[in-house]
């Protein structure tokens, strides 16, 4: 809490800790009688009292209180101060505008960005299912990943003995004339459907990658057939 005092005009403002927003508390008028500095609310009939201490770097408040401050307060003295606080509170106004129109263009993207998936994702016709990634070696996660118009792209990984979740994504894609473009960490994965619908190839990827359609008959939850459906090599 800081009491600003500047020619005939005083005020005090705080800190509000959980935000560290400035918050204006009584802004009061000044005046000295018999070695008293007090300073008079300007909206009520409160007057506060002070004198200089001993130290000749504080004052020590008599009667504040009645602004349910502590009567046994020390008020230091600031160096830096006094303070501009209708400048420090534009400056904070100023900010508070920053923040909410940054914040109302991430909406705006993210409002963009999902009408663009879900046009996107009617395209995803040919692609729907529920796909299993080959193992090609032992150290290879079981990963799922399932594609359907309603709910777009989602892959999770878990470990294949254990069945532990590793991770989950929901990757951005586009569908195009050549494949399924799939986002995949920095990489944009491109995959061809085989004819008969029941596997999809990555054409650009540095290593063999292929996903086998899941029975949609049966449930991917049962570890057996989610190892099965991965293979063990």
């Amino acid at each position: 809490m800081v009491l600003n005092v500047h020619g005939d005009e005083a005020e005090i403002f705080g800190e509000d800790v959980s935000d560290g927003r400035i918050k204006p508390l009584v802004k009061m008028k000044v005046s000295v009688k018999d070695k008293k500095l007090l300073l008079d609310d300007v909206n009520s009939s409160e007057r506060l009292a002070l004198t200089r201490n001993v130290d000749e770097q504080s004052v020590d408040c008599l009667n504040c209180k009645v602004l349910g401050i502590n009567d046994a307060a020390v008020w230091k003295h600031d160096p830096q101060g006094p303070y501009d606080v209708e400048r420090v509170l534009k400056d904070q106004a100023l900010k508070d505008e920053e923040a909410l129109n940054a914040e109302l263009l991430k909406m705006q993207e993210q409002i963009y960005e999902q009408a663009k998936r879900d046009e996107e994702a009617t395209k995803l016709g040919p692609y729907e299912g529920d796909w299993v990634y080959q193992r090609t070696s032992k150290q290879d996660p079981l990963i799922i990943m399932t594609i359907w118009r309603k709910s777009h792209i989602k892959r999770w990984s878990f470990r294949f003995e254990s069945m532990d979740r590793i991770g989950q994504e929901v990757p951005g894609f586009e569908v195009s004339d050549v494949g399924l473009k799939v986002k995949v960490g920095s990489e944009s994965r491109l995959y061809r459907l085989s004819s008969d619908k029941q596997i999809l190839t990555c054409t650009n990827c540095n290593r063999s990658e292929r996903w086998v359609k899941a029975d949609p008959k049966k449930d991917l939850s049962d570890r057996h057939y989610a190892r099965q459906m991965a293979g063990n090599p």
